[in-house]
């Protein structure tokens, strides 16, 4: 149905414009009656018409000031105007306004019906192209997302060899809401998600609905973004600048946000796990495998709620894990290129899990039994350090496998330990093999990652050499020798090197503020980097800048 108003000064002409047509039968609604233009604006304050019939002459407000009032405030409203009226300056004035149906009283039926008839045909058209329109909208917006879902995919699947700003351009390419310096993610686990009784329609509405409360939830959030995974979790990767002062975001309290918002809005339990802060672009993928650990969970993580990957650690393993030993330990037989000791050092570790941290040398692998959740986050964690040499080495996973490998789902179908040893160490050989067809040495790249990661954490008061080494799972030692192997310079005083450097552009660029150029280049005490940047360039930097 389409919406009529009458606005006109004399009772008859309302009482006749009533009673010429059945307007019930032709679609429209008819809407209260207005005497003049100021009562006809009154009105379309809670309804607009489609259509509005009017009279030029009336007190108040004529028809076409009202006419020229109705163009500027709702374009898309038809107007005819009745006039007894026939002068040749009159119709001009009309149509220069924007009026371009124009009837003569007394109003002739046929008349009038002719004219609606057109003006419903116009009507129906510029509603047929609304919805088209709309529909083309609807349409961008989904595939908008799907895009952006699907690069979101890629860079938390560990497959992209991006650097650092080729990422932070690729964010701005798909116009993602995310400018920071560190990351962590939230995952949303629907409880009692049984996908296979859900044909994929209903999954998408679900995962529809639950996205929409979800980014209601985070509207007063910065720096954040909401995407699907093909295990069907919602995740939200969050982005942190720590020296921006109006940061205050809390994780935990914005994890019950979402939970409370869910269960209140939807009736809609869910557990809620988040990962640890990481720093970088090329490290969110981290992020998404510290929340992959929960991708079979257990009926008592789901009764905590919400719950962090330390967390996790702590209450849901009967032996702990030392992960970062682990880590070093695989990435040190990957940079050797031994896939023999790794292989046994994979299925030893299963199996020394399993007995609280020992490490037998042989015996029947299917006689222990290892606790769900180490077992769960061990075979996680393996392939996750795969991906993590593949960065190391700037290889896409694509190019190592097929263009849709995903190994984080092949070792997730494997329940049993001895098919999951078989296939992790298939998953290492084939990268070895790829890697070794390379031409870089392993310490090379290691000294070029190792130069990657200063260029990334310049600002970062706590880099320095024993967190280089932690950040790429190696010895000190190892990592000084190999970085001055490659580079003939300390690593300790390349780090000083660029810290200095980088401080001295920032003095080209204008900076003024030496405090903070300090702190922009990781230095803690003002007076010491005044004292090193003097021996470094001969200059003060005040006197420099």
């Amino acid at each position: 149905m389409y919406k009529i108003l009458f606005v006109d000064d004399d009772p008859l002409i309302l009482r006749r414009l009533h009673q010429i047509l059945d307007w019930s039968s032709m679609g429209f609604q008819i809407l209260p009656d207005a005497a003049d233009g100021l009562a006809a604006l009154e009105i379309m304050k809670n309804e607009v018409p489609d259509v509005m019939i009017c009279d030029i002459n009336m007190p108040n407000m004529d028809g076409l000031q009202l006419a020229e009032q109705v163009r500027d405030t709702h374009p898309n409203v038809q107007c005819v105007m009745l006039t007894v009226n026939d002068s040749f300056g009159c119709a001009q004035q009309a149509l220069n306004i924007g009026v371009y149906h124009y009837l003569l009283k007394p109003i002739e039926p046929k008349k009038l019906e002719s004219l609606m008839q057109k003006v419903l045909e116009q009507l129906n058209s510029s509603r047929q192209q609304d919805q088209y329109v709309s529909h083309l909208y609807n349409k961008a917006m989904v595939s908008e997302k799907m895009i952006r879902d699907k690069f979101l995919n890629w860079v938390v699947s560990g497959r992209q060899p991006l650097s650092e700003q080729q990422l932070i351009d690729k964010f701005r390419f798909y116009r993602l809401p995310i400018d920071a310096r560190e990351f962590e993610i939230i995952s949303l686990h629907i409880n009692a998600f049984e996908k296979h009784l859900l044909d994929e329609t209903d999954i998408d509405d679900l995962l529809g609905t639950v996205t929409k409360c979800v980014e209601d939830t985070l509207c007063d959030y910065q720096n954040c973004v909401v995407f699907s995974d093909s295990f069907y979790h919602l995740n939200i990767l969050l982005g942190s600048n720590p020296r921006d002062l109006s940061f205050s975001q809390n994780v935990r309290l914005i994890c019950q946000s979402l939970r409370e918002g869910l269960l209140f809005n939807l009736n809609l339990p869910v557990t809620i796990f988040y990962s640890r802060r990481y720093q970088g672009y090329q490290n969110i993928y981290r992020c998404y495998y510290d929340t992959k650990f929960l991708s079979k969970y257990t009926q008592a993580v789901m009764d905590m709620g919400i719950i962090s990957f330390d967390d996790y650690m702590r209450a849901s393993m009967r032996n702990p894990i030392d992960f970062d030993s682990i880590r070093s330990c695989v990435l040190k037989q990957l940079r050797t290129g031994n896939a023999g000791d790794l292989a046994v050092y994979v299925e030893q570790t299963f199996m020394g899990q399993a007995v609280h941290g020992k490490s037998p040398s042989s015996g029947p692998l299917q006689a222990i039994a290892m606790d769900f959740e180490s077992f769960n986050m061990l075979r996680i964690d393996l392939i996750m350090t795969g991906m993590m040499f593949l960065q190391e080495n700037k290889t896409a996973l694509a190019d190592v496998f097929d263009k849709y490998y995903d190994p984080l789902t092949e070792v997730m179908d494997r329940d049993q330990p001895a098919d999951c040893i078989e296939f992790i160490c298939g998953f290492y050989r084939q990268i070895l093999v790829f890697v070794r067809s390379g031409k870089v040495s392993s310490g090379r790249r290691l000294a070029e990652k190792c130069v990657e990661l200063i260029g990334q954490n310049i600002s970062n008061p706590d880099l320095n050499v024993k967190w280089l080494a932690s950040q790429l799972y190696v010895n000190e030692n190892y990592l000084s020798r190999q970085f001055h192997k490659e580079f003939s310079v300390p690593l300790i005083k390349y780090m000083g090197q660029q810290r200095l450097e980088t401080a001295k552009n920032y003095l080209d660029k204008g900076y003024t503020n030496l405090q903070q150029v300090a702190q922009m280049v990781g230095f803690t005490d003002p007076l010491y980097f005044s004292k090193c940047f003097k021996k470094q360039f001969g200059v003060a930097p005040s006197k420099y800048r």
